[in-house]
Parts: structure tokens; sequence; C-alpha cells
């Protein structure tokens, strides 16, 4: 139920703006994700981390914190994205998607207590902005290049598969065997659905 709810906020924010961003706001929210640990976000948590003034950077309050942690790791993503190599471009999406659950393994109780911040009421349009960046973000470093409905398409598509492994890896993600798994059949059912789609619309596939 809170996937469906949260893919749906997403895909209906398939291009949101961008969301400012600085070496000090950088610096801070690494410091953040590094030592919160299992606390739970609050101003009160940031300038204890990451310094008195560290409030100042983000005027919008935790929700910004939050919603600038996940700006964050999709332009890490994206700065990895040279290293995704497959001829196929889904194999490069499941590469992205790897790549950014893997970087925050280290500090999972945090991602979720960030998540946790924008899913409170109040702050759904931060929270779909969010989704539809990640999700946009793992298309461009995948290398895609689509347009107009397939553009869409595509990013709906990803948007259940990207927030269902998220939550799952969350739950789970203490075993990223487990994660792999489960995104490989998320990304499996998607391409059965394409197939079954093209060959209905006469369409090699």
């Amino acid at each position: 139920m809170i996937g469906s709810l949260i893919t749906a906020s997403a895909t209906s924010c398939l291009q949101p703006p961008a969301i400012d961003h600085s070496p000090a706001r950088d610096a801070a929210l690494r410091r953040m994700m590094e030592g919160v640990g299992r606390r739970e976000w609050s101003m009160a948590t940031l300038k204890q981390i990451a310094g008195e003034d560290a409030d100042l950077l983000f005027p919008g309050g935790i929700a910004e914190v939050a919603e600038a942690y996940f700006d964050l790791a999709d332009r890490n993503m994206l700065d990895a994205a040279h290293g995704f190599h497959s001829r196929k471009l889904s194999r490069r999406v499941r590469a992205a998607i790897m790549f950014r659950l893997t970087q925050a393994a280290g500090y999972r109780p945090a991602v979720r207590h960030a998540l946790s911040v924008l899913m409170m009421p109040g702050h759904a349009r931060l929270l779909a902005r969010s989704i539809a960046r990640s999700v946009n973000a793992i298309w461009t470093a995948a290398g895609d290049d689509s347009q107009g409905v397939t553009y869409m398409t595509k990013r709906a598509s990803l948007a259940g598969i990207y927030v269902a492994t998220l939550l799952f890896w969350l739950a789970r993600g203490g075993n990223m065997a487990t994660v792999e798994e489960f995104l490989d059949r998320r990304l499996a059912n998607i391409a059965q659905v394409t197939r079954l789609k093209n060959r209905l619309l006469g369409r090699p596939f």
C-alpha cells in the first residue's frame, strides 16, 4: 500500500524542478548521513552533527534536508554512470539502482528516517519530486534518450520498480543478494509485459 501511494505520487510529478546544491550543503549532508545513525532526523540533530550554523543551509527545515539528501544520492549515481557498461539498457538501469543502494548500505537506518520525513503529512509534493528526480537520474545514468510518450511511460514504469525495491531494501537490505533477486524479478516482469505488448502490436522484440 505504501509503495503504491509513493509511486502514484511520483508519477504525477515526472519532470520536477532541480533543487539548489552547493559544496557546503553537500558536506553537511554527508556529515549527517555518517553521524545520524538510528536517530530521527531533526534540525537539532543536523546542528549537533554538521555544526551550529548547518540549519542556515536548509531554510526549508528538515524536509529540505531529506529532499537534498536524495538529490545528492542521484548526483553521486550520475557521477558513476560511466561505469555502467552493459549493452542492454535494462542492465544499466539495474546497475544504477544497485549502485545507489550499495553506496547507502552503511547507513540504511538514516535513509529510512529521511524517507519517513518526506512521508509525513504536508510533504507529499517533496516526496513526489524526490522520487521523480531519482527515477529520471536512473534513466539518465543508464543512457536512455527516449522522448515524448515513451519518456513518460518508461519513467512511470520504473517509478514502481524503484519504489518497491527501495522499500524492500529498507526492510530487508541486510542481504544485498536478496535485494538483487527482488529487483531482477521486478525488471523481468516489466520486460515480459513489453514483449507481449510488442507482439500484439506487431513490433519487433
